[in-house]
């Protein structure tokens, strides 16, 4: 019996047989996003996914949604354990000698098909050191929250999510407590049913994928198409220039070379930057790799008083210019911790539940010293790493600013700080840096809209490219990323107009 994929899937003998007009590598958020706007504009796209066809839409909008034990064992099919450190243990980790603490996923989707569903907008102020400001990247927040159906939240001006509208006595208790609160904005589609069909319910890149009209296989004439477990091992250079990678294929073991005009990097931050390490993209321009980032994060369990008899409450206390993180409140539960395996699935509360999950994500500062560094020997073709980050003084004090803004939160809700935990860098799963963009090519790897300054053909779509990021959740601004640097590499390509 074929698989479900068979009827979709180019085979990569197909693929290095013909080439690509553009190669989209990664099928996560970025890299499925700018691969249906390229397509859109009439250009020939191919996506090179490491990971295989898992799952057709996201975890939270099947029937897994409930399978509190069945959903880590899907996790592990696509799961792979990653080592986070920082520079006074950067030798051990070089050596092999640390065992690994955090988390990657390679699938058909990626993350998009486990990701919390969380959609805030960075704060204006969070642009001060990017080459575009706010006003010139609103029009691409719109799109993108457009194209994920967006729901909730005060900047929509969308109506409250019907699962969480038991939220409002906890945000009019916070507010009376001086703590302004709102309800979450989500890449949440909650409209009615309409024509038949039901709502898509968490955005994930494999279900747009799979509805785009230009989609399909390349054997049938499709102008967009997908190959799965295709590992690119290398970037093939002639001159200055991206000329096509060099694949492996993960069922055969069969290396392929893949010609195209245009490579885009889109894997995520960390494995675009690995990629183009692998490539030696490091002696051309020495900042690869560098400045390196990911959100600090810190967790609590706040017990109330007593039962709310309320089963979706979900608040969210947005950042300030002055107060450089923001919370995410979500229950009512059980005696429960929060799990990257599991947290896409606590929309379902108890009713007799009396604890809410608490997340606080902040703002870190990534320095030059902060980077991806490979581990694998020089002729390792999967050059295994690790990313060396460390907590700046400034990173440390916004830690301990998160920590006494959790219990002032707890004592707003007359609730219990049953448990409170600081995470380590890497593990809130939202990085960025790497492949910094900026205007000034001796201090960035990339142009406003990641084009590469050194090298030709060669654009990254993801947040690799961000100098710094805000508090926000990067789903949604990654995805707008995406659709702006895709409309810029289609004008540059002469099928649309010129974006400055």
């Amino acid at each position: 019996m074929q698989a479900l994929s068979s009827v979709f899937e180019t085979p990569v003998e197909t693929l290095a047989a013909s080439g690509a007009q553009c190669l989209v590598i990664g099928s996560g958020t970025a890299g499925v996003t700018a691969a249906i706007e390229l397509a859109a504009r009439g250009l020939r796209v191919a996506i090179v996914e490491a990971g295989p066809f898992v799952m057709a839409e996201h975890i939270g909008s099947g029937p897994f949604a409930a399978q509190h034990a069945m959903v880590p064992r899907i996790h592990d099919l696509v799961r792979k354990r990653t080592l986070w450190t920082d520079t006074a243990h950067a030798d051990a980790a070089r050596a092999g000698t640390m065992e690994p603490n955090n988390n990657a996923w390679e699938a058909v989707g990626g993350r998009t098909l486990f990701w919390g569903g969380c959609t805030p907008r960075f704060l204006d102020s969070d642009f001060a050191d990017w080459p575009c400001d706010a006003a010139a990247f609103r029009p691409w927040y719109a799109r993108a929250e457009a194209l994920i159906s967006a729901s909730g939240g005060d900047q929509q001006g969308q109506d409250v999510p019907h699962f969480i509208d038991d939220t409002g006595p906890l945000i009019r208790k916070l507010g009376d407590h001086g703590i302004a609160a709102t309800y979450p904005p989500l890449g949440i589609d909650t409209r009615a049913v309409r024509n038949g069909r039901m709502s898509r319910g968490f955005d994930s890149s494999i279900a747009r994928l799979l509805r785009c009209p230009q989609f399909g296989r390349m054997a049938d004439g499709a102008q967009l198409t997908l190959t799965a477990e295709c590992a690119v091992l290398d970037l093939q250079m002639q001159d200055g220039a991206v000329r096509g990678v060099r694949v492996r294929d993960r069922r055969s073991g069969a290396m392929h070379d893949i010609a195209a005009q245009e490579v885009i990097l889109a894997g995520g931050a960390v494995q675009s930057t690995r990629l183009a390490l692998a490539a030696g993209l490091d002696r051309v321009d020495p900042l690869v790799g560098r400045y390196v980032g990911d959100h600090l994060f810190v967790q609590a369990v706040l017990k109330m008083p007593e039962a709310l008899n309320r089963q979706a409450v979900y608040a969210f206390i947005p950042p300030l210019p002055e107060r450089p993180f923001h919370v995410q409140m979500q229950g009512m539960f059980g005696d429960v911790w929060y799990s990257p395996l599991d947290a896409t699935m606590w929309l379902d509360g108890q009713p007799d539940g009396d604890t809410l999950l608490y997340y606080c994500f902040g703002i870190s500062h990534a320095t030059r010293e902060s980077r991806v560094a490979l581990t694998g020997g020089a002729g390792d073709p999967l050059r295994e790493y690790v990313v060396i980050a460390d907590r700046t003084p400034e990173d440390l004090a916004t830690l301990e600013a998160m920590e006494a803004f959790t219990h002032r939160v707890g004592a707003a809700l007359s609730a219990r700080v049953a448990r409170v935990e600081r995470h380590p860098a890497g593990a809130a799963l939202h990085e960025f840096g790497g492949l910094r963009m900026g205007r000034d090519a001796a201090a960035s790897v990339t142009d406003p809209f990641g084009a590469f300054h050194r090298i030709a053909h060669l654009t990254c779509v993801d947040s690799a490219i961000w100098p710094s990021q805000g508090s926000a959740n990067s789903y949604l601004t990654i995805t707008a990323t995406a659709l702006r640097n895709a409309e810029a590499l289609a004008a540059r390509l002469g099928f649309g107009a010129v974006l400055s």
